[in-house]
């Protein structure tokens, strides 16, 4: 009958020859690699993490940029609806997306040359991504020079209303001035054209006359002085343009004053008085303004 080995004996020859293992240079050389491969996966894990974190980063940054541009591209359409305020956020936005961009080619710029990950598939994505880039750098450069021309447009409209409001500002005030003008000018027509039409007659006894110093006591007429010495009160003013007929009121009647023949006649009412008529106005008034009449 064979011998059983106890079990506490095979449990120390197998602790001594683990033990002898472990303790042996080759495992402890293993464990070292072992060690070292660990650090590496986990080195590599974490940069490879990094590097889908940062191309995740641009993706989305990609996708905001669109999203934008569609927005911006909209507004830019309604060209006469565009408020400053608007505007200038457009600037803005543009602008921001711009350094978005250049931060995003920068980013993508650092992948291409990080030679930890050489696939295809991965330079494949990095060349999308780039050209993607470039497409908005061009569109928001051609934005921002959309943006710069409507400023200059609206510059170049807002002087030219200023421009054109000062224009006609300055021609209400030439109108003003000028209707102004025109009022003086009436007034002065009118002033002149009464003086012109505007003649005096006296019509009077001797005495009558005399008092009004248009005779002198000597009974010379003295039509020189008329308008200068003689009583002004004493004379009827008159409109010659209306006054062509005179009633003298008396039977025997006399022109003392300068007349030209043929332009006035001395005729008999009904009730034998004496009426001047003038049939040539302004050659009768050529002389003198002033008319004197002796009636007797």
């Amino acid at each position: 009958m064979k011998k059983l080995i106890p079990i506490s004996v095979i449990l120390v020859t197998l602790f001594t020859l683990v033990s002898c293992v472990e303790s042996s240079q080759k495992y402890k050389d293993l464990q070292s690699r072992l060690d070292s491969l660990s650090v590496v996966k986990d080195s590599t894990s974490a940069q490879l993490e990094d590097v889908f974190a940062t191309l995740n980063e641009v993706e989305n940054g990609l996708r905001s940029i669109r999203e934008a541009e569609n927005i911006i591209a909209l507004q830019s359409q309604n060209n006469g609806e565009l408020t400053v305020t608007t505007r200038e956020q457009m600037k803005q936005d543009v602008a921001a997306i711009g350094e978005a961009i250049a931060a995003y080619k920068a980013q993508v710029a650092k992948l291409r040359n990080d030679n930890r990950i050489q696939s295809a598939q991965f330079r494949k994505r990095l060349d999308a991504m780039t050209a993607e880039l470039e497409q908005k750098s061009v569109l928001i450069v051609d934005l921002q020079k959309q943006l710069e021309e409507k400023d200059t447009q609206l510059r170049i409209k807002s002087q030219q209303i200023a421009t054109l409001d000062q224009t006609v500002s300055n021609l209400r005030g030439d109108v003003a001035s000028l209707s102004q003008e025109k009022e003086l000018h009436k007034e002065t027509i009118a002033t002149q054209d009464q003086l012109i039409n505007t003649a005096f007659y006296i019509a009077g006894s001797k005495d009558e006359l005399i008092n009004a110093k248009v005779l002198s006591k000597g009974g010379l007429f003295r039509s020189a002085r008329i308008s200068y010495e003689a009583e002004q009160s004493a004379f009827v003013k008159i409109d010659i343009r209306k006054v062509n007929e005179i009633n003298l009121n008396a039977a025997k009647a006399k022109i003392l004053s300068i007349h030209p023949t043929g332009t006035y006649t001395m005729e008999t009412d009904a009730n034998g008085m004496q009426v001047l008529k003038i049939s040539s106005p302004q050659s009768f008034w050529e002389q003198t303004k002033y008319l004197v009449i002796q009636v007797m």
